[in-house]
């Protein structure tokens, strides 16, 4: 029996929640028993998982959050598991000090970037229980050993893989043609709003293609506090036909449709203070369906998106790099079909789980 211990899940939505609930789908569909402890659903009207496996679920605040799961777990026993994941280095403790081996995924943006200071020594306290750090890019492995030192637990790569994609219905491709009313070519973005996207730098670079490209479309599928700076600044610079705010799309059909729509996903993203892009998940989302990438040269994306094979990299903190990046794509269309065709590739022969699941299990010695 393997122990899940996680603060991020399905039916919440981001990168963290669909790569644990991958984790934990794999897991049982080939053959290991697994239990999952993770926090109260979050997103409203979500329904419970239902899976083969136990789910359990845990409120309050975020210490008797831990506290119970590691009670939960302590009770099944000493012998009951044979390992466990932690989905970050504060999940960690909620698994009992007995319960060994762990392993603890690292993702960016919970790592500081600093090695010293009182959440510094947090993480390298909670790093000291791991038998292995499973980093989601390099640039995060890079941020764990810094904290960690040489002596610190192992750490490895494994680039988050794709779960099964699933195919846009007519109601969903209905939908965003609905949306594009005839224009293009089309660019879109899919992720949480929040400055760090880039997805006002890809807005201020719309008055300078829309010169070249005059029926271009912007397609920004996502909720987020960032929406209300966003839409002003559409406005503000008179481009505010050209943007279309999907909000948080329904279900994975329309963000099927979405993709196939799309002739760029663009997401240049930045750092923002000690905020920065650990991988970026949806640059693989889009890869699966033969769509390049403008991602941002800080962070992780790197791994993500390899420049000039799989889409493009640019400083996501400069607008005439991130309008320079944009035109290139959208006006080469053998280069995106090239671009394109490899990221397609790429994402699904190499971001698979029969790749990243032996390792994973590794981590744990199994």
């Amino acid at each position: 029996m393997i122990a899940i211990a996680t603060q991020c899940l399905a039916p919440d939505v981001g990168g963290i929640e669909t790569l644990l609930t991958g984790l934990a789908d794999e897991l049982a569909a080939n053959g290991r028993a697994i239990e999952v402890f993770a926090d109260r659903i979050h997103r409203d009207g979500a329904d419970e998982l239902v899976r083969s496996y136990p789910i359990h679920r845990f409120g309050l605040f975020r210490p008797t959050r831990r506290w119970l799961k590691r009670r939960a777990i302590a009770a099944r026993g000493p012998t009951r598991f044979v390992g466990a994941f932690a989905d970050s280095w504060k999940s960690v403790a909620a698994i009992p000090a007995d319960l060994a081996p762990i392993a603890a995924f690292a993702h960016g943006n919970e790592i500081p970037q600093d090695a010293r200071g009182g959440k510094a020594e947090r993480v390298r306290t909670a790093f000291k229980r791991v038998a292995t750090v499973i980093a989601i890019s390099q640039f995060t492995a890079e941020a764990v050993r810094r904290i960690v030192g040489e002596n610190g637990p192992r750490i490895v790569v494994v680039n988050p893989p794709l779960s099964r994609q699933a195919t846009a219905g007519p109601a969903a491709l209905s939908a965003i043609a609905t949306r594009i009313a005839g224009r293009g070519p089309v660019l879109s973005t899919l992720s949480r709003l929040e400055p760090r996207k880039g997805v006002d730098m890809v807005i201020g670079a719309l008055p300078q293609l829309r010169e070249r490209f005059p029926r271009i479309v912007y397609l920004v599928a996502g909720a987020g506090d960032d929406l209300p700076r966003l839409r002003a600044l559409a406005a503000e610079r008179g481009v505010a036909g050209q943007v279309e705010f999907l909000g948080a799309l329904p279900d994975d059909q329309a963000k099927a449709a979405l993709f196939e729509r799309s002739q760029v996903f663009a997401m240049p993203t930045r750092r923002v203070g000690a905020s920065v892009e650990g991988f970026g998940i949806a640059y693989a989302e889009a890869a699966w369906r033969g769509v390049p990438s403008l991602a941002g040269s800080e962070g992780g994306a790197s791994d993500a998106v390899i420049d000039g094979r799989t889409g493009l990299l640019c400083r996501g903190d400069d607008p005439q790099a991130v309008l320079a990046g944009l035109t290139t794509l959208l006006a080469d269309e053998s280069l995106r079909e090239r671009l394109g065709g490899a990221a397609r590739q790429r994402a699904r022969e190499e971001l698979t789980w029969e790749r990243a699941l032996p390792h994973y299990l590794a981590a744990i010695g199994l």
